[in-house]
């Protein structure tokens, strides 16, 4: 069995976080215990490997798009939006047994240095609301920097004091954490927690979504979910984590009448890469919104619908339903909320009237 200073040095050296000194006694753990070098080949080995189960994933999606004759993009490359009523399911997997196997890795060193650190409430924070259309910025006390999507709401202490960094989001944020190796920094988003030490992610988590985000760009996060706080998923670079919640209908009795009250029951979380709006386009999906770019790949239009409501300050709402399936693929810019509804009308036959500061679709 490896020993816990092993695992320590090791997250340290695959998160790019590891000093001189803890590489010189990390290699000199290695060449004087061969089951400490076993664990360290099939872990960096893991971790350094590129993403070719996720391009393998994406050809095989390929081969069976052209087979149907969905080539998005045949027609020409400068296509401004481009979109489809097919539907499909994009499903990404990883190895069971290796995110496992890098769990088990990784718990030792959160088991004796972070989770036996209790987590207390922060008294007097501090509340940074973002309107529509707006992005902000925050610099905390600790030198980290956090960009604030539109309708984004941020809670954090003017300073940092006991064992952890702590901050509450509903809403988007992109973040930009200063290292400190003996505070973890904690972000506590609705049906997810995500714990950190230095590193650039991004956290998407808007209630009135259908889905939760987080995407790590550098470093490695830990993500711990609301409902199921024994499971401990761990990110690498160029990674994303997905939250579904699956909905039920509980019935309650009332003055001998029975309600419907639906809750969240359970959270799906899916594991995969980031998105690129092109296989030889450096252009990130999940993050385009800090440069001010709204980007979006194989999008429902009910919710690309949620992310114009936040970039224009608009109310939309769908009169048919059906209209809600729709997908597009196309970046928004500079565009007007005219110009855009009408780009993707030249996608998918829809009509939208404006009335009162909201956008109706059918």
């Amino acid at each position: 069995m490896v020993n816990d200073r092993f695992i320590e040095l090791l997250t340290k050296k695959l998160s790019d976080e590891i000093s001189d000194s803890e590489a010189k006694e990390l290699k000199h753990l290695i060449a004087e215990d061969e089951e400490c070098l076993k664990q360290y080949n099939l872990f960096y080995n893991y971790w350094k490997q590129d993403q070719q189960q996720y391009i393998n994933s994406d050809l095989m999606f390929l081969r069976i798009q052209n087979k149907l004759g969905l080539d998005l993009d045949a027609e020409g490359e400068n296509a401004f939006v481009k979109g489809t009523r097919v539907k499909y399911l994009k499903i990404f997997w990883k190895s069971a047994a290796a995110v496992l196997l890098v769990g088990i890795c990784f718990y030792g060193i959160y088991r004796f240095k972070y989770l036996n650190v209790k987590t207390k409430p922060v008294a007097n924070l501090e509340t940074t609301k973002t309107l529509s259309r707006i992005k902000s910025k925050i610099y905390l006390s600790d030198g980290s920097v956090i960009t604030l999507n539109a309708e984004t709401v941020l809670k954090y202490p003017l300073s940092f004091n006991g064992a952890t960094r702590e901050v509450y989001l509903n809403g988007e944020a992109f973040f930009e954490i200063a290292k400190d190796h003996t505070h973890p920094f904690i972000v506590h988003a609705d049906k997810m927690s995500i714990r950190v030490l230095g590193t650039a992610f991004n956290v998407k988590s808007y209630k009135n979504d259908n889905h939760s985000e987080t995407t790590l760009i550098r470093g490695a996060i830990e993500v711990t979910l609301a409902d199921r706080p024994s499971d401990r998923i761990y990110l690498k670079p160029n990674e994303k984590l997905i939250l579904n919640s699956i909905l039920a209908k509980p019935h309650r009795e009332t003055n001998h009448l029975t309600v419907a009250n639906p809750v969240a029951v359970n959270t799906n979380y899916t594991l995969t890469n980031l998105t690129h709006l092109k296989s030889n386009d450096s252009t990130i999906v999940e993050t385009s919104w800090v440069n001010n770019k709204l980007v979006f790949k194989d999008e429902l239009f009910e919710d690309l619908a949620n992310q114009m409501e936040r970039w224009y300050g608009v109310k939309i709402k769908f009169k048919n339903p059906e209209i809600k399936a729709y997908t597009f693929t196309g970046i928004f810019e500079k565009e007007t909320l005219t110009q855009a509804l009408d780009a993707l009308k030249m996608i998918e036959k829809f009509n939208y009237k404006y009335k009162n500061e909201t956008i109706y679709i059918y």
